[in-house]
Order: C-alpha cells, then structure tokens, then sequence
C-alpha cells in the first residue's frame, strides 16, 4: 500500500520528493534542509502485476532497487499521486527527481491547484523558500512587472500612490459578455468558460492594484500598432509640448518581428494573448486614463475575448474595445497608417505608379483589398475623432485629420552639408521593396554604381537607432517611387539635411501647409533625376538644407502634439 500523507495543516508546507529509484544519500541530505512543515520522499514502486503503482517512504522500501517504471504505468502513478495529494489542505512542493517523475509531478499540477512543481530538486528547494514570504498563488501567478511601479518604489518619480480595485466574478454570464469591463478606475473579470489556468491567474490580481499617481488632467494612451515607432513619439510629443497632458505608448508585435521600435511598453503577441497580461496591461495604462487613440482598429485589451487564442490584429475586437473604452467615459480617437485602409482599387486610379494595378501583385493587392474593405465597415459608424499619418491618407478617409509623423532629436543632429564629396553617396532603404518601388530603383542605382556615377548604399531590416546615423552620412534619399506617401523615413532624411528623392502627386503636396522639399521621382526618372543632381550640386544642396527647416516646422512633434490633443479635445 502507498505511505499514509502526513497531518499537515492549512497553512503548512509538504514538500515531497518523487522518484522512480530509490534516492541517494546526497539526495536525502538536501531534501531533510527543504523550507517546510513535512519532508517526505517517495519513490514509485511497481507491484507485481505490473499494473499497480504504490508510493513508498524511504523507511518502506524494500531491499534492492525497485522495478523500473515506465512510459505505460503513467497514468497510474499520476492517480494514485493524485489521490494522496488530494487529501492535504496546505501546499504540497513537488520535487521530480527523474524524467518519469516529471511527468507524473505534471499532470497532478494540471488537477490541483495546491500543488507546486518544479522541474529539479535545486527548483523545488526554492519554492520552498519562497512560501515562507509568499502564498501559492502569488508564485504561480505573480503580477505583471510594471516599471512604472518599481522606478516609484525607489523613490524616483511620482508615488504609487492611486488604486484599480480587481473584481474577480466566476458565475456564470450570457453568453457575449465581456470579460474584462470598466468601472471607473476600476476593474471587473468574469472568468466563466475560461480555463483553470487563466482563471487563477486573473483570480491571483483580484483586490486593490497599486498605480502610480498622474497629475495631469488628460492621460492619453496611443496602441497598440507602433508602426515606424510613431506611437512613442507621438507619446513624446504630447509629454513634451502639450501642458497639462501626459501620454504613454503601448506595442503589441509579433515575437520574431523584423523591425523592432521604441515603445514604452512592448508586449509580443505570446504575452499579449495570455487574459492575466492584458488585465495587467489595463491596470497600468487604461484604469487612469482619460483618453485613447486605438491604432489600425487593433485591439488594446480584446475585452470581448478572453481567451488565449484571441488575434492582435482581429478588427472586430479592436472595434469592441473602442466602445467599451468610450462607454467608460474616456475619449476615443481612431488613428490610420497606411495598408490597412489604403484600397488598392482607388490608389491604382490615383497615380499611374501604383503598385497595385500590376499582374505580378495581384493576388497581394486583392487581399490588401479585402482587409482595407473591413477596416472601413469597422469604423464607418463611429463619430468620433479619425486621425491619419500621411496626407495621402485623405484620399481613403476624407474626413480624417493628417496627425504628422515625429522624428527623435538625434534626427536633428547636425551634420556636414549634403553634396559635398567627391562622389555622390545614395541611399534606399525600403521596409516593402514591391510598396517602394525598389525593383526599380535597385537596378538603376547599381548600374550607375558600377560606372563610377555614385555609391549605392541600400539600408534595409537595420534597428531603428541606426536609422539617423546612417542618415548623415549620405547624400540623397530615395524614398519610395510608386506609392505616393510621404513616411517617416522622409522625414528623418530633411531633419539630417538631405535630399529626399519620392513619387508624391500633387493633391499630396497641396496638403501640405508648404511645399515639401522633396524631388518628384518615378520609376521613369530615378535616373535622370540622379543625373540632374550630379550635375547641379549647388542648386540640390540648397534644397536639401531646407529641409531642416521644413521638418522642425512639421515633424518635431510640437504640431503633432496640438494636432492629437486637439482632436480628442473637440
């Protein structure tokens, strides 16, 4: 028969080592110094039917080394394993001392929550330890690490001062009923359908969640798309240059993403899923917040869905988030970038060089199509503020509001004058070469590379801290030559002073307080333009340096602070 468990009670610590051989005497020695109220090991013993599986103390095994366990006599192990623990009121701290134990010590976590286990001895030691200053639940599910909270514990900044009260409800809802709600500043989870493990989790942050104090009277949040790192300037911006306003940025990217940007607080997509981060991330930022711009239709929270199969980029959830937010009471503006409401079918009748209207692109185009068109059904009731980051936007949501780009002060350092070299130095950084127009561009630049014309430097997936640098250290940018957007990269380029080669139509340019300084340039005069510059330095250097200028004017964020307060403000 399996060792009777010891009386432990409700608060006492049963640490419990598992085996599948009898443990060594190393073993014994470390167990006896476990951090709890009972010590026990217990090695699997299989009877001799081979079917039945008996838990034994030391002091109970038999003489020799006990038959091996193996794969088939899981199930059983993990029953009567089960069955001992399931009758201890306190916690029980499983130590596996083999991969057969591992296994067992798995699946009886997955059925008692007062379990703990640990993948080795050293782990399990501590846990051990641990449960002297903590509960079960605050190990396995500890809250989510604010850097806000620790900068104010030690004593920098703003105090910790404010407070989300956590209701945690496990009755039953209709079905629809949103997980996650607001009241006020505070918060309140429904947990029905959702699985063990997400349930402690969210029943673990219950209670009052400490936050750090905002003075300002507006408190604005910009997530979760961060595209080109727009939504921490732009966060900036607003800190910077608009008085009584705070602003903080969240970003939500796919865990292997290419191109990384500053964020104040960045979540992957694996942790965003999970229903505890994003309760964690409405605490933070959404419970003291008076205002939120919700980027590309995203989700910030999927307060429809609290599972962790949810999609970052599912429309319908972004959607629900935005009148949940504004049925809270806190503004709401919806701010567009680019693919996702750009419709290939109107951008193809507006310029000649779309990308769009080419056989080789057409099955990409029919798909940006089909997103766009549910972006747009996504949005076409709200009345609230709708913001866009390039002008050439307008022609997609002409009742949008053009909300500039902002590039960093390092854009703004100041460099040597464009054009001054012995040969001149070219740059293409494309982000999507067929959007950009690189295949085009590429061969044009290389071949005038090869006859001495000039050197070609093309920039691509490089981290955006590089970007400004690099920048300085060459002559002209060519932009893009087909899409008819005026980007941040742009904009960081007349920062350095230099010139920017880009396809810009017309009715983008009269958008445009004043002409941009930017050279016209399609895929049918990449060369000439170049040629032009090469023989014309004085006149392009001048143009270049204007560039300065027009960018402080437009895109240091002061314009885009007014721009996004001024829009949640109406």
């Amino acid at each position: 028969m399996t060792s009777p468990a010891p009386v432990t009670g409700p608060g006492d610590v049963w640490f419990v080592h598992l085996s599948a051989t009898r443990p060594q005497s190393g073993t014994v020695t470390r167990v006896g110094l476990a951090k709890a109220s009972r010590r026990s090991l217990l090695t699997m013993v299989v009877s001799a039917d081979d079917a039945t599986i008996r838990l034994l103390e030391l002091s109970d095994l038999p003489p020799g080394e006990p038959a091996a366990v193996a794969v088939r006599h899981l199930k059983a192990a993990t029953v009567v394993l089960t069955d001992l623990l399931a009758t201890v009121p306190g916690p029980v701290v499983l130590a596996p001392g083999d991969r057969v134990s591992q296994q067992v010590a798995w699946e009886v976590t997955q059925e008692l929550e007062h379990v703990l286990a640990a993948s080795s001895l050293d782990g399990a030691l501590r846990v051990a330890g641990m449960l002297e200053i903590s509960d079960a639940e605050e190990i396995l599910h500890p809250p989510g690490f604010s850097v806000a909270l620790s900068v104010a514990d030690g004593g920098i900044g703003r105090p910790a001062s404010a407070q989300t009260l956590v209701t945690v409800d496990q009755s039953p809802c209709p079905p629809g009923t949103p997980w996650l709600s607001f009241r006020g500043q505070d918060l309140e989870v429904r947990t029905h359908g959702m699985s063990r493990s997400n349930v402690r989790a969210l029943t673990a942050r219950q209670g009052r969640r400490r936050r750090v104090v905002e003075d300002e009277p507006r408190r604005l949040v910009i997530g979760p798309a961060n595209a080109a790192g727009q939504g921490g300037e732009w966060a900036r911006a607003v800190r910077e240059h608009a008085p009584g306003w705070t602003a903080r940025n969240v970003q939500v990217i796919p865990p292997r993403a290419l191109l990384v940007f500053g964020s104040d607080l960045p979540l992957t997509t694996l942790e965003w899923v999970k229903p505890a981060t994003r309760l964690d991330l409405a605490v933070e930022l959404f419970a003291g917040a008076t205002d939120v711009v919700v980027e590309a239709m995203r989700p910030l929270l999927a307060v429809g869905d609290g599972g962790e199969r949810g999609h970052a980029w599912d429309t319908a959830r972004g959607r629900e988030d935005v009148d949940a937010l504004r049925a809270s009471g806190r503004n709401v503006a919806l701010l567009f970038h680019g693919s996702e409401v750009r419709r290939p079918s109107l951008h193809a009748r507006l310029t000649p060089w779309s990308p769009f209207y080419r056989e080789q692109t057409a099955t990409l185009s029919a798909d940006l199509e089909r997103t766009a068109e549910i972006v747009h059904e996504s949005y076409a009731d709200f009345d609230g503020p709708l913001l866009v980051s390039t002008p050439d936007l307008l022609d997609h949501i002409p009742r949008a509001v053009w909300l500039p780009g902002v590039v960093g002060a390092a854009s703004f350092v100041p460099a040597p004058p464009a054009m001054t070299g012995p040969r001149l130095v070219v740059a293409h950084a494309p982000s999507r070469s067929w959007l950009k127009g690189s295949e085009w561009v590429d061969p044009v630049l290389q071949r005038m590379e090869r006859e001495g014309l000039l050197t070609y430097r093309r920039l691509q997936y490089l981290p955006a801290v590089m970007i400004p640098s690099l920048l300085r250290d060459v002559d002209v940018l060519i932009d893009q030559v087909v899409l008819g957007n005026p980007g941040v990269l742009a904009a960081q380029a007349m920062a350095a002073g230099r010139l920017v080669l880009a396809h810009l139509p017309e009715a983008v340019r009269r958008r445009f307080p004043e002409p941009p300084p930017v050279i016209e340039t399609t895929p049918a005069t990449v060369e000439q333009v170049l040629l032009s510059v090469i023989e014309n330095p004085e006149h392009y250097r001048r143009i270049a340096a204007s560039g300065v200028e027009f960018a402080q004017k437009y895109h240091d964020g002061r314009l885009s602070a007014r721009v996004l307060t001024q829009a949640l403000s109406s």
